[in-house]
């Protein structure tokens, strides 16, 4: 048995299952089964499936927004930001069997009923893109980053859904191509 609290130890094991086989095709039984503990523990700690989610969803925001603000934080080389962000997350969906988005695939399993999810879902995303338009801000002359900063996100987000389909990394690579001819950047 885990040493975490019985909230953390649901909220783990929920999450690799979630991001394992998607959010939708993960059951309360099976979360229970993965804890080892009871089903009234699991209820005493979340009411639902979906306060689990919105839980989970929360906690990945926190993670990409701490993430995202190390990244501007240390920019770097002008010619090579694009490229710092598009590798890691590359490395990222490698490392993870190309399982994407997290954001994305919830989204895909889940019906307009969910309100709280898709409201977590569609918070993330535009915090996502406010994070490609700042980029955007430090590479182009301001009155363009937020198109292109637009365009980066949407880039980035094809990119990553298309690498997972595909199980393969050449979407990343030639969105990111895309996303410096944006940007006036050589390669």
């Amino acid at each position: 048995m885990s040493n975490l609290p019985p909230r953390e130890l649901i909220l783990a094991k929920a999450g690799e299952l979630f991001h394992l086989r998607g959010y939708g095709a993960v059951t309360i039984e099976e979360i229970i089964a993965a804890t080892g503990l009871s089903n009234a523990a699991f209820h005493q700690n979340y009411s639902s499936k979906e306060k689990l989610g919105c839980a989970w969803l929360d906690r990945l925001t926190r993670g990409m927004s701490m993430m995202q603000r190390s990244f501007l934080d240390k920019l770097g080389d002008r010619d090579r930001r694009l490229r710092k962000y598009f590798f890691s997350m590359r490395s990222w969906i490698e490392a993870n069997g190309f399982r994407s988005c997290q954001f994305a695939n919830t989204a895909a399993s889940i019906s307009a009923a969910d309100e709280d999810l898709m409201h977590s879902i569609d918070q993330f995303k535009r915090a996502q893109h406010k994070f490609f338009v700042e980029v955007a801000k430090t590479l182009v002359d301001e009155r363009d980053a937020q198109r292109i900063g637009t365009a980066i996100f949407l880039l980035y987000s094809g990119a990553m859904t298309e690498a997972q389909n595909l199980k393969a990394t050449w979407p990343l690579e030639d969105a990111l191509a895309c996303a410096e001819d944006l940007c006036g950047i050589k390669r």
